[in-house]
């Protein structure tokens, strides 16, 4: 995403782990829009970006200053998946700023990144490896929820 990373300060990107999801937090560069939080909130005084949640199975909210990108995942088969978006705007006067501001594009830039990485690990060269546990706790959250599933069969 480089627009995206033009907007968000990624070395202050953190990742939250809960039972059932995870919670990404986008704290923003200088001079791009992020939250005006209330005091009572325990992000008070960061600026924040974007909220990032992901909630097993397959549901991403998004919340922006200007609203939300819902996200529901559909898996159909082993290799395929079909993503529905849904935004909802809450602040027009926001739209078109910071992350998530130009929303088509950065769910067209998730669906080419999804795209080529399954492409890449479904390559012949293609070897696992370790997670980055600084990079890929979430990723590594995900995985340890769907194999400790009961239902994998969702």
């Amino acid at each position: 995403h480089g627009d995206l990373h033009s907007v968000l300060d990624y070395d202050s990107y953190s990742t939250e782990l809960f039972e059932g999801g995870v919670l990404q937090i986008g704290i923003a560069n200088e001079g791009e829009a992020y939250f005006d939080l209330p005091e009572s909130s325990p992000d008070f005084g960061k600026k924040i970006a974007a909220y990032y949640y992901w909630i097993y199975p397959g549901l991403m909210l998004n919340f922006y200053p200007w609203g939300l990108s819902v996200n529901v995942v559909n898996p159909i088969s082993v290799d395929r998946t079909r993503i529905v978006y849904h935004g909802f705007v809450g602040e027009k006067s926001m739209l078109g700023k910071g992350a998530g501001g130009d929303l088509d594009k950065v769910e067209a830039e998730d669906q080419e990144i999804v795209e080529a990485t399954q492409r890449g690990v479904s390559s012949k060269s293609y070897e696992r490896g370790r997670y980055s546990p600084s990079k890929e706790k979430g990723v590594h959250h995900f995985h340890r929820i769907l194999t400790n599933s009961s239902d994998n069969d969702f």
